[in-house]
């Protein structure tokens, strides 16, 4: 497997607030590692969030045992979640500071992912496949019939709101699993 990432400040924001971690070296009972973390854009700190989260995240999963990836994933995500409000309470400069992200590993032909807020991850073979769910006011509306997928346009993104859900799930060979948490 070939592995690259890149991320871009974009055309709005004179920082970067996402970062991107990839590693094809074993990590605790990981085989690789993929984040994309996104620093919530106008709250202050999203860069240093996107950072240290994946920070977190790298040493949570470096120190996994056993054979639940899943549980593994969510686990260091939670962490991370924790770890992030905790810095936040201490340093005026941090407070409301925020960050979506995205984690997947690859294991004997099996995805296994997690993702909190709007980050996304897309499976790309003989087409374009999106594999997460935004944990956002959006996504929440199509959910619930508000209104429909076609309609979830970005005139309705300006007030998008992320709920604080961990969804986690796998794929393998054109069938999804899905458990939600």
């Amino acid at each position: 497997m070939r592995t690259f990432s890149i991320t871009d400040v974009g055309m709005v924001r004179q920082v970067n607030q996402d970062y991107v971690y990839v590693t094809d070296r074993p990590l605790g009972i990981l085989q690789n590692l993929f984040v994309v973390a996104d620093g919530m854009g106008g709250h202050q700190a999203g860069d240093y969030a996107s950072k240290y989260t994946v920070e977190v995240l790298n040493r949570e999963l470096a120190l996994s045992e056993g054979e639940d990836i899943e549980r593994c994933l969510v686990g260091a995500i939670k962490t991370a979640n924790r770890e992030i409000i905790k810095e936040a309470s201490r340093d005026e400069h941090l407070k409301g500071m925020g960050t979506t992200v995205v984690a997947a590993t690859i294991s004997n032909q099996m995805m296994y992912f997690a993702n909190v807020g709007d980050s996304r991850l897309y499976l790309i073979n003989q087409g374009i496949q999106q594999l997460t769910k935004d944990h956002s006011l959006v996504e929440e509306m199509v959910r619930l019939g508000g209104i429909k997928p076609e309609e979830a346009t970005f005139s309705y993104c300006s007030g998008r709101k992320r709920y604080r859900r961990v969804r986690s799930g796998s794929y393998r060979s054109g069938k999804r699993k899905r458990r939600y948490r």
